[in-house]
């Protein structure tokens, strides 16, 4: 069902907040994990009192984790309660990515998903004190008209390219793309969600109607496309040309940062953080003598070659590595510019559908003859 929650006088984020409150306090759901402001910034949290929804800000553009993350560590095998979780769709993609490797559930889960403008730096829009009424304002006016929004500190890279910024199969879909939030904020509701909640079709109208959604949608993308083509064209170049991937990653420390921010990567037990990597001294030495020189700390090239080869079927290029390297190698472009000709070559979408079967990991009778193997 398409419905329309109205805005009055105290604004598009206090309605978004009085309707999540009636999640909770009507039994939707009984437990949500939404962004809660705190100091200034903002991060998941785990709800069950909706007077704490006062201090909700989904429409914040900063992500300080994939939010897939806090999912997957709280439902595991089995959600614990009838939880409700407010995702962006790069953090709903990887969601369902872990959930085909077993390492999320959607049994009991309310996905409710928000159009995504697009996100920021964190450290950069801490920094940068520009959030208020007036950059929100600029911000939903972007998503209406379907254009970059002009706010100061500038989107991500991984979210300047990104073609998806709409949720896909979602309970609750809350669009601000095409819609006119200074006065509705219009949603898709499951038709079961929409009944518990009394909620009625919308008359569509000037400020919302789902063709308005689609077409600034469509020419969001249309421009976010141009990015990326020119973003990943200038990687493969990079990584085609003298030193390559070797020297894109030469001044990787391996902190391991991207592997903990990503949220792919979930191995309980990683070779990376074992002994396996604590040569002794002399083989230090042994090797500069070879060589003629040893970098230090070494490993990183294989480090990071075996985490593209581990998930790059299922990456949903949310660039959460990327934010999180020190050493500001364009991790998130790299891994997107590898994982996009790897799952065009199994013919997959990551995160698209949960019912979608995850390449390398399923075995079809006839796939080696479909590459040209004689039977």
């Amino acid at each position: 069902m398409n419905t329309i929650i109205p805005v009055e006088n105290h604004g598009v984020l206090a309605a978004l907040r009085g309707f999540l409150k009636r999640l909770l306090d009507e039994k939707i759901v009984e437990a949500l994990l939404v962004p809660l402001t705190h100091g200034g910034s903002v991060s998941p949290a785990l709800v069950t009192n909706s007077a704490m929804l006062d201090e909700a800000d989904p429409l914040m553009p900063i992500m300080p984790i994939n939010t897939a993350r806090a999912v997957s560590a709280l439902t595991g095998k089995k959600a614990p309660t009838k939880l409700g979780v407010v995702l962006r769709s790069c953090e709903i993609r990887a969601l369902v990515e872990l959930v085909k490797l077993q390492q999320a559930t959607l049994d009991d889960v309310t996905l409710i998903g928000i159009d995504c403008a697009g996100t920021c730096e964190l450290d950069e829009f801490l920094t940068s004190n520009s959030w208020n009424n007036e950059s929100l304002a600029a911000y939903l006016s972007a998503a209406h008209d379907g254009i970059e929004p002009e706010i100061k500190p500038a989107l991500r890279v991984a979210c300047q390219m990104c073609v998806r910024p709409a949720p896909e199969n979602v309970d609750i879909h809350i669009h601000l793309f095409g819609a006119d939030t200074t006065v509705v904020l219009p949603m898709t509701v499951k038709d079961e969600i929409a009944e518990k909640l009394h909620l009625t079709e919308a008359v569509q109208g000037e400020a919302w109607s789902v063709e308005s959604s689609r077409v600034a949608t469509a020419q969001l993308i249309g421009i976010r496309q141009k990015v990326r083509e020119s973003e990943l064209s200038s990687i493969r170049a990079k990584m085609n040309s003298n030193g390559g991937v070797a020297g894109m990653f030469s001044s990787c420390v391996r902190c391991h940062n991207c592997m903990t921010a990503c949220p792919i990567c979930y191995c309980k037990t990683c070779l990376f953080k074992t002994a396996a990597f604590d040569h002794e001294p002399d083989y230090y030495l042994n090797a500069t003598h070879r060589k003629g020189a040893t970098r230090m700390l070494g490993d990183t090239l294989l480090f990071q070659l075996t985490r593209m080869n581990h998930m790059s079927a299922s990456c949903v290029s949310c660039g959460a590595c990327t934010s999180a390297c020190p050493a500001n190698i364009p991790v998130g472009s790299i891994f997107s510019a590898v994982a996009e000709k790897v799952q065009a070559a199994f013919e997959y979408e990551a995160g698209h559908d949960v019912a979608e079967a995850l390449p390398l990991i399923t075995f079809h009778p006839n796939e080696w003859t479909e590459v040209g193997e004689e039977k």
